[in-house]
This record gives C-alpha cells, structure tokens and sequence, in this order.
C-alpha cells in the first residue's frame, strides 16, 4: 500500500512588499457610489431569470473606506495559514479577507495562480482600497467586497476523518450574514476543498451574492475554458447576450484576443457540470468546479490596448500580467439573488491542476474534452462530500487569530430580543473596541459622550438601532440627529438628496 504525506495546517509570518493599507476614514462615505446596475437597460429573454438590479444600493454604510493608502511599497510582516500535502501548497492571508494568495502544483512546480510580487492597494473595491492577485471570496454586495481589506477569524479544526481544516469565517454587517469558508486537503488529493457556508438569521428574505474572484496568469496562447456556448456581456449601456466562444469575429476563449476591457458571465446549462479553467498551451493550468449550487462562471480581461497595460503595470511591479475567472451564486453580477430568512446556503470548490493531452485547436473540443475530465473526477462524489461533511462543518474550531466585534455585538443584541446567537459553533469573541460605545448604549440605553476632537465611534445600520436611537432622541433633543441619518443608512436613500451639512451632522449625532 502506497504511503502518502499526511496534509499539514501551518500558521506562520512572511515578509511580503505591501503598501500598508492605512487606517479607515474617520467616517463612512456619506455621498455613496455610483452604481452601473442601477443606470443599465437588460435586453434579454424572458427565460434568462438572472434578477438584474436586485440588491443594489448605492451605499456601503456604514463601513468606512480605505483611503489613507499610498503606493510605497516595504517588507512588511503577513500572517499566513499553509495547507499542504504532496501534491499541493496553498497559502492564505487571514489579514486580507481570507484571501487564497498563492496555489502551487507541486508535481510540476508550477504555480495555478496569479500571485502579485506587491499588495498595493488601488481604488477599485467597494471600499476603495483593493489589490489584485489570488482568490478573494467575494459576498454580500456586488463588487469587491467590504471586508477584502480585513483580518477573519482563523481557526483551526479537523474532518470527521482527522484531516486537518482552515476555517476563516466573519459577519457581514449590511445583509447581517454570516459566511464561513472551510479548507482542506485530502491525503492523496491533488485538489484544494474549499467548502462554503453562509447563513441568512434575518427574519427577511435578504439579497445574497458570492463570487469566489480568481486571478490566473494571463498565458501568451492561453484559453479559457467553460461548458458554455453563450453569456452575458454589456457595452454602450445596455445587457445582453451573446454566443460563445466568437464574439463580433473573435474568439474570445483566447483572451489575448479580446480587444478592450469585458465581462463575459458564461449561461451553464442546468445538466453541465460546474467549472471554469485556464490552461496555457501545453494544456496545464487551474481548473475550479464546484457543486451545483455554484451555478455561474465569468470570464474578466482588461483588455489588449494601452489602457489595459497601463492597468496591468499599474497594480503590480514585476509579477506580469493577469485575467480574472470567477463563479458565483447567481449567473451574473447585475443582481444578487434573493435569500430565504433563517436559510444556509453551502456549496463546495475545488481547486487543482488540469493537464489536457494536446490542447486543441477547438474551444468546443477542449471544451468536450474537460467537461468529461470533470464528470469523471466529480459526478455525483462532490455533492456527496458535501452532504457527509456537515456535521463537522457546524462544530467548533480552535481560534488562531481573532476578526472583528460586530458578530458578538450582535448576538448580545438577540440575547436581548430572545433571538437564537448568531452561527453557535463560531467564537465571535473579540478583542475589537470599535462597538464599545455601542455595547454601553446597548446595556444603559444612553449613548456615552465623546471628545468632539476624536475619531467618532462607528455607526450601525438597523432597525434595532435605529429604534433605540429614537427613545433616546425622545430622551434628548441634542441626539435627534442620529435617527434623522440613519434611514440613508438603511437603504432609504435616493441618489443626490444628501444634506450639504452631512458630515456635520454625522459628528454631532455621535458625541452628543
């Protein structure tokens, strides 16, 4: 019987060149952001049922931005979380969203993943600061999301079988969700297990998006491949669908093909299995598939022209360049999906190296070819690992590094409500102060006063809240300006209608 190397979990500090990202604004942005959802007429189908404008806002209230960055870049020290076996190294960044920074294929020594040489951030999230490279998770808003920039709670557990496990997992403050991502690696596995989790408790159907972001190289001939032979693009204001892989007379699977910056969000069949895959022209590369949950896939270049390779220069140094392949939970990004209250949603990725033997000339032959690749690797097996995963993916984990205070805020709030705790099995403990003044508010029903010269406490954006804010303001007319602002924060706001005396407002509501 062949002898394989037990997979490994290691916690550890690298030195990597980052430009630090800075401390958050002193208060959210309180303009909002301009939203192309919201401005884009859909011309498609009656049967295509993609939810095109649902979930969009056009505020990240109440998070604050990243915008204190500059582009110096330093050695600066990174945790790390190491999963390995002999087939495979993957290493990520609880510091930065969780992010999968860097997937090397040991066989072969090749790496399955674009991984910049610098973390520089640029305004291109939701929050502003974001930098490319790896695979970042993606949830809750359409975009880049709020907590790219964030440390998650990282723990430490095992599979029913004693294989070690990652678990990173955190709250979203504006759905109110929580996800949690489990890793691992199996002892002869030569695929990355990534098993997703994430929660509504609200009480409402919540709008709901995931897109699990890949950045890979961007080979000289390389393809793109993906069970598909139509999706959905835009241009000159408007949504639409067009036929795969020729697209106006070039074949886009060959992304050096493809003239300017595009969205390609593939339309899978219900019967095709699940995956996406760049392979250079020898046919290794990445492969991902998933269970079937995980229904959308999406090709993103910035283009061939001199704008995009000023794109490409400009968020990195020496690491070359790179296109995105991603997949979601809906078909496209021009809408979330609409999520049951007190409902989990779980799925299963995986990740690994693909060796197609000659590549061919045919985006439908390669694309026969993986499809079958991936209907004997997978079948019906993925959907099973997920189901017989689950009794441990709700048991607790060792905490290795802690995230933020806003989950266990919230669950002192449903302690008060009599509400069930948030996700039970996940440690919210937390060392964060940020919601201190709220926890007092919370505990005494008055808002602690605060130095008008220091940074105000954070905002919060509920109902609950919002109520309390207004017995308060009955309390104190000093304080009737919080629940003046908090419907903006809430969702209420139209575009344009924002006091000229905001910020001001902002401040006061909170120190007085």
């Amino acid at each position: 019987m062949e002898n394989y190397m037990r997979p490994t979990l290691i916690f550890d500090q690298v030195y990597l060149k980052t430009a630090p990202k800075g401390p958050e604004a002193s208060v959210p942005n309180l303009l909002g952001m301009d939203n192309m959802q919201n401005k884009t007429e859909f011309l498609l189908d009656e049967y295509d049922e993609i939810y095109e404008g649902y979930g969009t806002l056009n505020s990240v209230y109440p998070y604050r931005d990243y915008t204190c960055y500059t582009r110096e870049c330093g050695l600066h020290p990174v945790k790390t979380a190491v999963l390995e076996n002999e087939y495979l190294r993957a290493v990520f960044l609880p510091e930065f969203g969780g992010r999968l920074w860097q997937l090397t294929d040991l066989k072969s020594g090749r790496e399955l993943l674009y991984t910049n040489d610098v973390i520089r951030p640029s305004n291109l999230a939701l929050r502003d600061a974001w930098f490319s490279g790896g695979v970042e998770w993606n949830i809750g808003l359409i975009g880049h999301t709020p907590l790219t920039m964030e440390p998650l709670f990282t723990a430490r557990l095992e599979t029913g079988s004693g294989l070690p496990v990652l678990r990173m997992y955190e709250y979203e403050r504006i759905r109110r969700m929580v996800y949690q991502m489990d890793f691992w690696l199996d002892e002869c596995g030569a695929y990355l297990n990534c098993r997703l989790r994430v929660v509504n408790h609200n009480q409402e159907v919540t709008p709901m998006y995931w897109w699990s972001n890949m950045a890979v190289p961007e080979y000289e001939d390389g393809r793109v491949i993906v069970p598909a032979d139509s999706a959905y693009s835009s241009g000159g204001g408007s949504v639409y669908k067009v036929p795969v892989p020729v697209v106006d007379g070039i074949d886009i699977s060959h992304y050096r093909n493809i003239p300017g910056q595009v969205d390609y969000f593939f339309h899978i069949p219900e019967e095709s299995p699940r995956y996406i895959a760049n392979v250079a022209s020898d046919g290794f590369g990445l492969l991902q598939y998933s269970t079937r949950r995980l229904c959308g896939r999406k090709l993103f270049s910035w283009g061939n022209n001199s704008a995009s390779a000023r794109w490409q220069e400009y968020l990195t140094e020496e690491a070359g360049r790179y296109i995105e392949i991603q997949a979601g939970l809906g078909k496209t990004q021009y809408g979330c999906i609409p999520m049951a209250p007190h409902t989990a949603w779980e799925w299963i990725e995986r990740y690994g190296a693909v060796q197609l033997n000659g590549r061919s000339d045919s985006f439908e032959e390669d694309r026969e070819t993986l499809t079958e690749m991936v209907r004997a690797e997978a079948g019906d097996t993925l959907e099973k690992v997920l189901e017989n995963s689950r009794e441990w993916a709700v048991k607790p984990g060792e905490v290795i590094y802690r995230g933020s205070g806003y989950a266990d805020l919230e669950n002192a709030c449903r302690l008060r409500r009599g509400e069930r705790p948030l996700s039970p099995h996940l440690d919210f403990s937390s060392e964060d102060q940020r919601q201190a003044p709220w926890r007092v508010f919370l505990e005494t029903g008055r808002f602690p006063s605060a130095d008008p010269a220091e940074i105000p406490a954070d905002c919060m954006a509920d109902d609950f809240w919002y109520e309390m804010l207004k017995k308060q303001a009955e309390q104190d007319q000093r304080e009737n300006l919080q629940p003046q602002a908090e419907p903006q924060s809430r969702g209420d706001r139209k575009p344009g209608k924002a006091s000229p005396d905001w910020h001001l407002l902002y401040h006061l509501a909170l120190n007085y």
